[in-house]
């Protein structure tokens, strides 16, 4: 058959900018998240009518479709989906941002904050929601909170698990019950009995992308021996997204079966992707692609905006630091950090704050190998890079988290030694600590995963995070 392509995006959190884009506590709120907030409508509008104009036969949306369950945001995004339904197909799942499942929905207006913004329950998003694919459903599974999963027909030859895995674990995890998991095995020996193919999506992860260190809070309940299960079922790729980091992932079963996960990155936020599946009725090639410009208010936003939203988080935090003390604290706190403003440690916080503004990476780390006796970075690789503002280098390891293709592209082999060097010192450190065994493996557990966790950001593993081809 000819090739059929489906776009796959996740993590849009619409907001709509009727609950407020101005004032300190909106400022407050949206200089601590890594995606743009008053601008997803906007991005949203540009995406969709890329994808309008362009040969995707369809688009595939993997959850958290709005910023916290606000039922304007769902109904100014409903009116996108069906605008963009009048042209192409859409599959979508929902997740805890659609239900708002931490029951704090919010509104902004001046300094204040408001939660009297009404939201749609789970069951209520499954009716909302519920015609994208309604003619491509060969079957669905209603989970105890009311959402659907659904098993679509979207071309010949290849068939989508859309799968919501909210609450169904144990203990009310995100994951699945053995009934919800029964349901995905038989959709799959049907699917190949019918000579089909089939791909999945979930909104949790199914894998780590990185660590258990990073990512053990993101997946779903038992990921591992899910994924087993599903892959020794015969699913090849899972996409998921929530972390809103752009990954892609292989895990193996015992009995040998291989399935990928595509970890997608979130659409508002920085790297903004598009991941593209191109199907041949035998393989799925993936290829992503960055957003490059949107319009918000009439002007045009460039790529360099989304990196200096989302470097705005650390920037802003270390810019109040140096000097306002009352914006630094208010600013914790946006970012979930609740301390004390404490009046005789500001003076060290604005020490610190002033100097790593400043700080080159020469500097720095002659600090650390003044310390190390020499030993903690490699000093030929650092000459190189001596004058480089450390910021900047810190900025390059942040971003590399949510892009996976920002070392194998930007960084130098300099950049990536230093990198590197550091993310091995904690465990060096350890190895060398007066400590008894059990303590001192208790302790390299965690700063193992900190030295692998740098190895897989400067040179990521394979397969590919940005092109990659996989047998299904």
């Amino acid at each position: 058959m000819a090739d059929f392509r489906l776009a796959f995006i996740a993590d849009i959190h619409h907001y709509s900018e009727k609950l407020g884009n101005s004032g300190r506590a909106y400022e407050l709120r949206e200089g601590s998240d890594q995606k743009c907030l008053k601008e997803t409508g906007a991005i949203l509008d540009t995406v969709f009518a890329k994808f309008a104009a362009e040969d995707t036969d369809c688009v595939c949306i993997a959850g958290d479709i709005t910023n916290d369950g606000e039922k304007v945001s769902h109904d100014e995004v409903l009116a996108k989906f069906l605008h963009l339904n009048e042209k192409k197909k859409l599959y979508l799942i929902t997740s805890t941002h659609d239900w708002c499942s931490d029951h704090n929905p919010r509104r902004f207006e001046g300094n204040e904050i408001f939660n009297d913004v009404e939201t749609l329950s789970a069951e209520e998003l499954t009716n909302y929601y519920t015609l994208f694919g309604e003619k491509d459903c060969i079957a669905s599974y209603k989970t105890p909170i009311g959402l659907v999963s659904r098993c679509f027909q979207v071309c010949p030859g290849l068939r989508l698990l859309a799968v919501h895995d909210d609450c169904d674990a144990k203990g009310g995890k995100s994951g699945y019950s053995e009934a919800h998991l029964q349901w995905m095995a038989d959709q799959l020996k049907k699917a190949e009995e019918d000579g089909c193919k089939t791909i999945a999506m979930e909104h949790h992860l199914l894998l780590h992308p990185f660590c258990k260190l990073v990512n053990s809070g993101q997946s779903i309940g038992e990921n591992f021996e899910v994924a087993a299960f599903l892959a020794d079922h015969g699913l090849r790729l899972m996409f998921v997204g929530h972390s809103h980091m752009q990954r892609t992932t292989e895990f193996v079963s015992e009995k040998g079966n291989k399935i990928t996960q595509i970890n997608l990155g979130s659409l508002t936020g920085y790297p903004a992707p598009v991941t593209y599946v191109d199907f041949d009725g035998e393989n799925a090639k993936v290829n992503v692609e960055f957003i490059k410009e949107f319009t918000y208010n009439g002007e045009k936003c460039d790529f360099e905006y989304f990196k200096k939203h989302t470097l705005g988080v650390l920037f802003n935090l270390l810019e109040a630091g140096k000097s306002d003390k009352q914006d630094f604290y208010e600013r914790l706190r946006a970012n979930g950090i609740k301390i004390p403003s404490y009046d005789l440690l500001y003076p060290i916080i604005r020490f610190i704050c002033k100097k790593l503004l400043r700080a080159h990476c020469g500097g720095a780390g002659r600090l650390i190998n003044f310390f190390t006796f020499g030993k903690g970075i490699d000093r030929k690789a650092l000459k190189a890079i001596k004058r480089m503002p450390l910021l900047e280098l810190v900025s390059k390891v942040f971003l590399s988290i949510f892009d996976g293709s920002v070392f194998v592209k930007d960084a130098s082999a300099a950049e990536k030694k230093v990198v590197c060097s550091v993310g091995t010192l904690p465990s060096r450190i350890v190895k060398k600590l007066p400590l008894n065994k059990d303590k001192k493996e208790k302790i390299l557990k965690t700063t193992d995963q900190i030295e692998a966790l740098t190895k897989e950001l400067m040179y990521p593993s394979e397969p590919d995070n940005m092109n990659t081809v996989i047998a299904l």
